[in-house]
């Protein structure tokens, strides 16, 4: 079968990094794969996508580093130009621009299955959030089926489709496995080590991480908080650690694709975000060994057990966070059972043969039900769980 997987770009993201993990963990093996892009996007991940999938079959409609609207009109013209001459059988979009842009060509050509891939519960962009919703539902009536990170991914991005029946599949983008690097010391640091990651945006909560070193520092508490990624937040972060006066307890380490290797000598991972979809920083710690203070949002809360592998933090408050690190702080033997457990547990969950068989199962049911199941014209019914 032939796929076009439609994305933005190749920025350092989740959902980004996990269309690599896919391809090298043989998702699609088995049937002919190209992947669009409508920039190059930031960092070395384009490079590494096109080593994975073959040169041939990753295409840049531009080679810029940002999404621009030229982008976007460049890649919805290759796009138009791949459904004339290569006549994809499933065309798969990821994140909401290849969305909006990837259903309106679908609607010129009806032979091909059109596949909305959700990553996150609520669409955000700045100066156009107040458009997406109404985009994407309007056009959603040219969505065969649902592809999301995790249940409630699904669940939450209800709201962005017109109803009718649709097969839904829920896919993942993390893997790991027995023999990656993990931490084995539990030995409390001092300062003690706390690191965060990932993509400075306004739903993750960093300041209030930040604000938590300060609090932390009030109160006594010798501590240092590494924060690996980059992105629109970096100035504000960078604003509030010199007003607090507190650049000898957080460093900004900028973007680290292998992140939770250097963190294997923290003592804590943390992550405050308000919305999330499967949320891969937290599963890459949760992977490594290392003990995690989450919000329970998104995926975390499908694969974290409050109390047993992970401890969930019910608002991102600094005083409330402050509270709890000093509780794990003095408690090495509960760390290394958060740590052991949420290890044990991911190794369990998502591994390179899970990927390979939940591939194997959702591309074989899209093959055999053709561009339009039958299910689909009567109405409003529950979509069918992948097994």
């Amino acid at each position: 079968m032939r796929v076009l997987y439609v994305i933005n770009g190749f920025d350092p993201g989740g959902a980004e990094h996990g269309l690599l993990t896919l391809v090298q963990d043989g998702f699609f093996d088995g049937h002919e794969l190209k992947i669009l892009a409508f920039c190059k996007g930031r960092g070395p991940l384009a490079a590494r996508i096109a080593s994975a999938a073959g040169e041939s079959n990753v295409m840049l409609a531009t080679t810029g580093e940002t999404l621009t609207p030229q982008a976007c009109l460049a890649g919805g013209r290759l796009l138009w130009r791949q459904h004339r001459e290569w006549k994809p059988e499933i065309v798969v979009l990821s994140l909401k621009q290849a969305n909006v842009i990837g259903r309106a060509i679908a609607c010129l050509f009806p032979a091909s299955r059109c596949v909305s891939f959700e990553h996150i519960s609520r669409y955000r962009a700045r100066g156009a959030e107040w458009a997406y919703p109404h985009l994407l539902w309007l056009l959603s009536f040219r969505v065969d089926e649902i592809w999301a990170d995790c249940e409630e991914t699904h669940a939450d991005t209800g709201r962005y489709f017109l109803p009718r029946r649709r097969r839904h599949h829920v896919v993942p983008l993390f893997r790991t496995e027995a023999n990656a690097p993990h931490k084995i010391d539990y030995t409390r640091h001092a300062p003690l080590r706390i690191a965060a990651a990932g993509r400075l945006v306004e739903r993750k909560n960093f300041p209030v991480a930040v604000e938590t070193m300060r609090v932390l520092r009030d109160t006594g508490i010798a501590a240092r908080l590494d924060i690996f990624g980059d992105g629109p937040g970096m100035s504000a972060l960078q604003d509030s650690v010199a007003r607090w006066d507190i650049g000898d307890r957080v460093r900004l380490a900028g973007y680290h694709a292998d992140w939770s290797r250097e963190a294997l000598d923290h003592d804590l991972f943390i992550n405050l975000s308000d919305t999330e979809g499967f949320c891969i920083v937290v599963a890459e710690a949760m992977a490594a060994g290392l003990p995690v203070i989450a919000t329970p949002v998104g995926g975390i809360r499908e694969y974290g057990r409050d109390g047993e592998n992970i401890v969930f933090l019910q608002t991102a408050d600094a005083g409330r966070l402050a509270r709890q690190i000093e509780q794990l702080a003095d408690d090495d033997l509960l760390r290394r059972r958060l740590g052991e457990r949420a290890r044990q547990h991911m190794i369990e969950r998502f591994s390179a043969s899970a990927i390979r068989t939940r591939g194997r199962s959702i591309l074989h049911s899209a093959e055999a039900s053709g561009p339009h199941p039958a299910a689909a014209t009567s109405g409003v019914g529950r979509p069918r769980r992948s097994p």
